[in-house]
């Protein structure tokens, strides 16, 4: 009977390292298709930025601007609990807020998403002026309330 207890014990313990082993991985793996969502939505702006500085052209924008206005709803589901720390490259970490309050953590991503929208708007009608006011509202009030708020720089 107690062979049968130390080996059902053994059993268990290599499980759960294997299980806390399968969850680390999960973990870096949140965080690298985290990074992937934030890098792809730094091309999307850099191309509408590329058109309002004449670099680029309207439908690269516009291309850019309809992503933009997808992957930023997808940033709450990059976000599951327990997948907090540090970037790949230890420059920036999620604060425990996004946890903690995370209603407010949504509310700001709706106030981004809206933004990304009306960013979308300004590149289909051409008009540059109405681009760049659209453009620094959601780099201000969208992603730069979100990152100000919700992550911390570590590292230059």
């Amino acid at each position: 009977m107690k062979s049968s207890i130390k080996l059902f014990v053994a059993a268990a313990t290599v499980a759960l390292i294997g299980i806390g082993g399968a969850a680390a991985q999960d973990k870096e793996t949140v965080i690298k298709n985290r990074e992937a969502l934030m890098k792809g939505q730094g091309k999307d702006l850099g191309s509408v930025k590329a058109y309002i500085d004449g670099k680029g052209d309207q439908a690269q924008a516009e291309a850019g601007a309809t992503s933009l206005t997808q992957s930023i709803k997808k940033i709450p589901d990059a976000f599951p609990p327990g997948s907090g720390g540090p970037d790949t490259e230890g420059k920036y970490a999620t604060k425990p807020v996004i946890w903690t309050d995370w209603t407010k953590f949504v509310d700001v991503q709706k106030i981004a998403a809206s933004k990304a929208e009306v960013l979308l708007a300004a590149v289909k009608s051409g008009n540059k002026t109405t681009i760049e006011a659209a453009f620094g509202d959601l780099g201000k009030n969208g992603c730069g309330a979100c990152h100000e708020t919700f992550r911390e720089k570590l590292k230059d």
